[in-house]
């Protein structure tokens, strides 16, 4: 399984307030290094049903068995598993790049998608992509910005759904950010380290594909992905 990979125009990622709902804290501790041989993950979920039929865990330990590893010198990107980390680097001063691979998780029925993310500007969670479909992204940047996008297909612009919101109490700045997204009875509930940051309304998912976006001018690191639908 190759992981797809392929640059879109970058939009802006507007900077406003929006009204959400109240925050709720769930155990997660983000202190120091997690998984990857140094340390144990704890608590990466919100859901404590253990029944989970389906399970991707990638956790950019050793091999790359997914295919993530790529060089696009035309957009000036690249990206490796290295260290223990997945490194995504794109030196593009107008394109965004983004890298999926198919999970093989049921984005239809209640799932949860977990991630750890570093980046010196913007980087994003990509959730439920195919190969005619972009998905949507749950962005984190280096100021405790987050921000909710269904991403654009082919010569089509990003819509925004939560537009960028600060929120520094949560969201560490510079630093690792524990990124959850549940959809369970049609609702998407988002979680930045444990605490939750939004509830909405599920969108209808085109695809099972999972990863990761970076914006032009971006180097960001992906501790880990799970997903788990049930």
């Amino acid at each position: 399984m190759k992981a797809k990979h392929f640059s879109i125009l970058a939009g802006s990622l507007l900077s406003c307030s929006i009204l959400i709902s109240s925050c709720y804290q769930h155990d997660y501790d983000n202190s120091g290094p997690y998984s990857n041989g140094n340390n144990t993950r704890g608590n990466t979920g919100s859901n404590t049903n253990p029944g989970y039929p389906y399970e991707f865990d990638e956790e950019f330990n050793g091999g790359d068995h997914y295919g993530w590893d790529f060089t696009d010198p035309t957009d000036s990107a690249y990206a490796s598993i290295t260290g223990g980390s997945y490194q995504y680097v794109d030196y593009s001063a107008v394109l965004s790049s983004m890298a999926v691979v198919t999970t093989g998780a049921n984005t239809q029925q209640n799932f949860t998608v977990t991630t750890r993310l570093k980046s010196n500007r913007i980087m994003g969670l990509i959730f439920g992509a195919s190969s005619s479909d972009n998905g949507y992204a749950f962005y984190v940047d280096t100021a405790g910005n987050y921000s909710l996008y269904k991403e654009g297909t082919g010569g089509a612009a990003s819509t925004v759904i939560i537009p960028s919101t600060q929120d520094t109490l949560y969201a560490v700045k510079n630093n690792w950010n524990v990124l959850e997204l549940d959809q369970l009875n049609n609702t998407w509930t988002g979680y930045i380290n444990g605490t939750q940051i939004f509830n909405i309304a599920s969108q209808t998912l085109a695809g099972s594909q999972f990863g990761f976006k970076v914006l032009p001018g971006t180097t960001g690191y992906a501790d880990y992905l799970v997903v788990k639908s049930y």
